[in-house]
């Protein structure tokens, strides 16, 4: 974000979702993040950038970060996903918040393209379209305040 001023920052538009720690909850975070991003007037190209890296992230939130949505049923008092969408002057910002079990993000490999075609895995290409298709991204590990995994897409 170097060359970036506090003007260029401000918030022009703010959305916040907590939902449930349910696979069925991430139609309503894809349609979040496609509303904001017309309303920013990101082009569909990136809007769909944006929206399947928004996916594939809170998919690893449920499935690795808290085991999966068995834990969210059986624990009426779950915290769930809680998600900030930002639109900025010339870029959307998505904070993706949970209270799991976290990882060491930047010791998280990706799996090569080539590799996954020639090896026939059905799996594991997360983080590589996370990192492919935003522009930064950080991830804090808050200890028991909990994680934070922040995606950008610049215009």
């Amino acid at each position: 974000m170097s060359g970036s001023t506090s003007k260029d920052l401000a918030v022009e538009g703010f959305v916040t979702l907590h939902l449930p720690c349910r696979y069925s909850y991430l139609r309503m975070i894809r349609q979040s993040v496609m509303d904001i991003s017309a309303r920013a007037g990101l082009s569909e190209f990136k809007t769909a950038q944006l929206e399947m890296a928004v996916d594939e992230a809170c998919a690893n939130v449920i499935e690795h970060s808290y085991g999966g949505e068995a834990t969210a049923v059986a624990n009426p008092n779950h915290p769930g996903i809680r998600i900030n969408l930002m639109h900025h002057k010339d870029r959307l910002v998505v904070e993706i918040f949970d209270r799991g079990a976290g990882f060491d993000f930047s010791n998280q490999r990706s799996v090569d393209p080539e590799e996954y075609v020639q090896t026939d895995r059905q799996r594991g290409l997360g983080m590589y379209i996370i990192r492919k298709f935003v522009d930064d991204i950080t991830y804090e590990r808050a200890g028991s305040s909990g994680n934070c995994l922040r995606l950008t897409k610049l215009f």
